[in-house]
């Protein structure tokens, strides 16, 4: 169990990159090279053991944040498999705020694409350590010298190959490791590797200046010493280590492993801030000893299990017993059970400590971005902020099949929306209309597909209603008798109404223009009552009217 590891020992790895760059492929490769699992999972075959959920085996590409972990070289690495498309890059910014490390896939044949960006811009504000995997290095049109051009000019000159492919395509049949200068002819190799050489020592120890006095010097500097420094430089962003992959001939995954858990970040090599109350940001100590500070970053509903909640454990330690308080609500609840995720199997274990990564069921209340803390510190918590999503923008109106879905429908998609951050749901009042919102059709239809799957529900879409509002651009007066006889006393009443516009934002004014008590008091309140109901049916659009004056 992951207790058993020393802080030091411990690297969390997010692997995010574009669709179809290979991520999920090199996922497989790396827990199957690591022997975590006794089978090695196709993407293609609907076998991967990260894409689990039914969508993403029939879409053929991953859509939530998927768990593993692995042991490598005595080291604890939690692997979380990220989300490509735009479209459900919510999902794949929930796994960067959990990690201290990313390895970005570029794929070989198809370079730099959209979301590559977007991922190695939020892994720099969050000050990640990064990893580039060169991924597909065996497909027939990858070339090193043009991918690797391609990166240096879109993110810097800090991108360097740690190691240079030997062939490439069809030809790729191994790597050539620039700082431990394996022995080679040279030959076959898609990169002079004495420019390798020059391009790696020289990013390294420009950043050192002992280094920079011993390279000068021609001293020839020992592989160990170089890692020492590329962890500090890693940990600066100050240098970004390029591995070519192919997951198909296993070739780059040993090195990469060996890459993270030599250079890798640790849990306490990352600087955490966090707030008490409505106190400005601190720094807080990242130690097993010290107060419990953990944020849910992810949350699934589990047929068997109900609602897991994913904690990302940044400082202190977890028991089953433990007493643990939710920092936004006040509510408190021990976990019973910890569990630490495979894919889609769990395995429970009887501690979680900082740097770990767990899930913990039966919290009510328990939502993305919670700070989770201890009981026992009273009420003086320390609290993160919340994890930054971007706003869903494209709406769509539903409306179940049958009507005695309605109250299903929507307990069914709320429960989406717990686990999704970007995917929204409300009641438009004005248009009496539920309407739901994500990042683009794609989106949305993947949650219509999961409410079908799960809950056996189907719903009619179409474009939201606009609520348009009405107003009067003219001053008017109006009067009416009402007379009816209903066999008793009758009803009568007489109605002397004006109205004028108001300017632009205004709202609605009630005045009481009785003058001398010929209306009794006790019957104004249900005048305006009778107005303002109005003015929500509207006169000549059925839209709420507004800005006026009566």
């Amino acid at each position: 169990m992951s207790a058993t590891y020393q802080l030091t020992d411990i690297r969390n790895v997010a692997l995010a990159g574009h669709g179809a760059s290979g991520k999920t492929s090199l996922a497989d490769a790396l827990l199957y090279q690591s022997k975590a699992v006794d089978r090695r999972g196709s993407v293609d075959d609907g076998t991967s053991i990260s894409d689990v959920d039914e969508e993403e085996k029939r879409r053929k590409f991953t859509i939530d944040c998927h768990l593993f972990h692995v042991d490598w070289k005595g080291k604890e690495i939690h692997l979380v498999d990220t989300p490509g498309y735009p479209d459900f890059i919510g999902n794949a910014l929930s796994g960067l705020a959990a990690v201290e490390n990313v390895v970005i896939a570029v794929s070989g044949p198809s370079g730099v694409e959209v979301n590559t960006r977007r991922v190695f811009q939020e892994a720099k504000r969050l000050h990640l350590g990064r990893f580039i995997a060169l991924t597909k290095m065996d497909a027939e049109n990858a070339d090193f010298a043009a991918r690797l051009e391609q990166i240096r000019e879109t993110f810097g000159t800090q991108c360097v190959p740690f190691y240079v492919p030997i062939g490439q395509g069809a030809t790729f049949s191994g790597l050539y490791d620039v700082l431990g200068h394996a022995e080679t002819s040279g030959e076959g190799l898609a990169m002079d590797p004495a420019e390798a050489y020059r391009m790696v020592i020289e990013t390294i120890v420009e950043l050192d200046e002992e280094l920079m006095n011993r390279y000068l010097d021609g001293e020839s500097i020992p592989a160990d010493d170089l890692r020492e420094a590329v962890h500090r430089e890693i940990a600066e962003g100050q240098i970004i280590p390029i591995v070519p992959v192919s997951t198909r001939k296993d070739i780059g995954l040993k090195e990469l492993f060996n890459l993270i858990a030599d250079c890798g970040l640790t849990p306490e090599d990352l600087h955490r801030f966090a707030h008490e109350g409505e106190g400005d940001d601190v720094e807080f100590s990242v130690s097993p000893d010290s107060p419990l500070v953990a944020q849910v970053f992810k949350s699934s509903n589990d047929q068997f299990m109900g609602k897991l909640n994913f904690l990302r454990i940044f400082s202190g330690r977890i028991t089953p017993d433990s007493t643990l308080v939710n920092c936004r609500t006040g509510k408190t609840a021990k976990p019973g059970h910890l569990y630490r995720q495979q894919g889609k199997a769990q395995e429970e274990v009887k501690e979680a400590v900082a740097g770990d990564i767990v899930a913990i069921a039966k919290f009510d209340d328990l939502h993305i971005s919670d700070t989770v803390a201890s009981a026992n510190n009273g009420s003086s918590h320390l609290v993160l902020d919340a994890i930054k999503y971007p706003v869903p923008m494209v709406p769509r109106a539903v409306e179940p099949k049958t009507r005695e879905d309605e109250p299903r429908i929507s307990a069914g998609l709320t429960k989406i929306a717990e686990e999704d951050p970007t995917f929204a749901i409300k009641r438009d009042a004005r248009t009496h209309e539920m309407v739901i919102s994500g990042m683009s059709d794609l989106h949305l239809d993947v949650i219509q597909n999961r409410l079908k799957n799960r809950f056996k529900l189907e719903m009619n879409t179409h474009i939201p209603h606009v609520p348009y509002l009405e107003t009067i651009t003219g001053e008017a007066e109006a009067s009416h008798r009402h007379k009816k006889q209903t066999g008793g006393r009758g009803q009568f009443a007489e109605v002397h109404l004006r109205v004028r516009p108001r300017e632009r934002g205004k709202g609605f004014s009630f005045v009481d223009a009785v003058k001398g008590g010929t209306i009794p008091n006790q019957f104004i309140p249900a005048v305006e009552k009778g107005v303002r109901e109005q003015l929500e049916r509207g006169v000549i659009s059925g839209n709420q009217a507004v800005d006026v004056e009566v």
